[in-house]
């Protein structure tokens, strides 16, 4: 059992010797691809802000037809009371409470929605410029990658370079110590956008709803002083 234990753990580490090469040997190309999805999360991110955007203009359009409506009702009732017409102002009063109430929800929600625009935009802009370096910095190890595939086919042509093979490593361990420290950059990264999205907003509706009587009376007050 012994020996089968230490074949298993030999074959564990034959395959993970294996995908390390293999990752190695498409490093360029796998941080390609990492940048092209990261675009991909980007043009998502947008098309969800502008969800959020539209969300908030519909909620706007809304409050400003609800208070249009109060103005109308009020002005209906202070006709009504001078007509002296009391019931019929009371019946307008409770229309007026019920549209302030659902006034106070869409300006609660709208609020939410502006927090949410807010907080995505500053973690698209974060997401942008990170972005940008990263696509720099791949250029850079591209342009650092054929440079050494150019040196490599001067050192097989020529056996009078082979010195040239100590400057090839150094410029490969250039670019590893770079994408080490992409990776680096990707995971506080990735923590800073854990942090931020750690913010809960609380959508919870307070119950703010004016009685009908309390709006009859300011009505009355108003209509008085008139």
């Amino acid at each position: 059992m012994r020996i089968m234990r230490k074949l298993v753990t030999a074959l564990n580490g034959g395959v993970r010797e294996t995908a390390e090469i293999v990752i190695d040997a498409n490093s360029l190309r796998i941080f390609a691809q990492e940048i092209h999805e990261c675009e991909n999360h980007i043009t998502q991110s947008k098309q969800q802000l502008a969800s959020i955007i539209a969300e908030k203009m519909r909620r706007q359009r809304e409050i400003n037809s609800a208070e249009e409506t109060i103005k109308q009702f009020e002005t209906r009732m202070s006709e009504c009371l001078q007509a002296g017409n009391d019931a019929k102002a009371l019946e307008l009063a409770e229309h007026v409470s019920e549209k302030e109430s659902m006034l106070s929800r869409h300006q609660q929600h709208c609020q939410h929605l502006i927090k949410d625009e807010k907080q995505l935009q500053q973690m698209l802009k974060k997401m942008i410029t990170r972005l940008d370096n990263y696509r720099t910095e791949l250029r850079m190890a591209q342009a650092s990658s054929k440079m050494q595939n150019a040196q490599s086919k001067l050192v097989n042509r020529s056996h009078g370079v082979v010195s040239r093979f100590g400057d090839m490593q150094d410029s490969l361990t250039r670019i590893r110590e770079k994408q080490q420290a992409f990776a680096d950059e990707m995971t506080a990264m990735d923590q800073i956008d854990a942090d931020l999205n750690g913010n809960i907003i609380d959508d919870s509706v307070s119950a703010l709803k004016a009685s009908a009587s309390e709006i009859l009376e300011r009505v009355k007050r108003k209509t008085s002083t008139a």
